[in-house]
């Protein structure tokens, strides 16, 4: 048995469970791991993006992109530590505002660097998971939030215990397999 999987389907089990059973704390991690997420892009954005074009516009919005993300991302963390759990539904729609306003920063930041004729292409990524988390996080606040929380929630728990069947079961495979090629 490979032990990556049976970590993977292990910590796929427990957040399953965890979605299940507490969604609202779930969510509260979530927001918390990106407000962290956004400090790091931020922190990445002031130090090393901006030099990568020596253009102004560009410069003043990957700045402008980079402070918005470091104190976002601040707020997301330490404000929902110290208020009350009213203050994670309006944190969690001043992040999803955040992402949809940094992701059209980013577009327009891509643009001017196309323009250049830098390859372009893996920041297109980053903006469009950037949309899709913004509508995820608009959505979670809602009681259809919590629904999808569990929902997701239990599709992992299913692939965790499915994980550990399937390891289970091909047990034996993984021996013969091994030793066939040693031999």
């Amino acid at each position: 048995m490979r032990r990556s999987y049976l970590g993977m389907g292990f910590l796929s089990l427990i957040a399953g469970l965890l979605m299940l059973f507490s969604p609202e704390a779930w969510t509260k991690v979530v927001v918390m791991l990106l407000g962290i997420a956004a400090i790091v892009n931020g922190l990445f954005n002031l130090l090393y993006v901006r030099r990568v074009y020596d253009d102004a516009y560009f410069r003043r919005s990957i700045v402008i992109r980079g402070l918005l993300s470091v104190v976002v991302g601040l707020v997301a963390v330490i404000l929902p530590l110290a208020l009350a759990a009213a203050v994670w539904t309006v944190m969690v729609y001043v992040l999803a505002a955040y992402l949809l306003v940094s992701a059209l920063l980013e577009l327009f930041a891509t643009i001017r660097l196309r323009s250049s004729g830098v390859d372009t292409r893996p920041y297109y990524g980053e903006i469009v998971g950037s949309i899709i988390l913004a509508v995820v996080l608009f959505v979670i606040p809602a009681q259809v939030g919590v629904l999808l929380v569990r929902i997701f929630g239990g599709l992992l728990v299913l692939s965790g215990v499915g994980l550990f069947v399937w390891q289970w079961r091909n047990r034996g495979v993984e021996y013969y397999v091994h030793r066939k090629m040693t031999d």
